[in-house]
């Protein structure tokens, strides 16, 4: 589904925003469930490949969490503009918090994907 909203140059975090609008509440649901439920299993279990499940999951919650808390402050501060940042400022930080946890999964992944790639190398 193409959101034609958006400007062709949109930024990342444009269209991550887009896409938390876009989305629905049980959809969020499920990956927060979801997600959880990825870094448990690598966590506990630590199967074969158990860094990628685990980023692909924080990746996941990670989303969740920040388009949550960008519903919310989009919310509040819709509701009351004028409103005190008491209001929006534990869902700002959850919000950065998700993006710290986020870009470092991501980070991860591609850490973990490329070492898969490159496989080990005896010189």
């Amino acid at each position: 589904m193409v959101n034609t909203a958006l400007r062709s140059d949109a930024t990342l975090a444009e269209w991550l925003a887009a896409r938390a609008q876009a989305v629905t509440p049980r959809r969020l649901a499920l990956d927060l469930l979801g997600g959880g439920l990825a870094v448990g299993a690598a966590a506990l279990w630590r199967p074969r490949g158990w860094p990628a499940l685990l980023a692909v999951g924080l990746c996941f919650v990670a989303f969740g969490a920040w388009a949550v808390a960008e519903r919310q402050v989009a919310e509040r501060a819709a509701a009351a503009p004028l409103a005190p940042r008491e209001a929006v400022g534990p869902w700002r930080t959850v919000r950065a918090l998700a993006a710290v946890v986020g870009t470092l999964a991501a980070g991860l992944l591609g850490v973990v994907l490329l070492f898969g790639v490159l496989g080990t190398w005896i010189s």
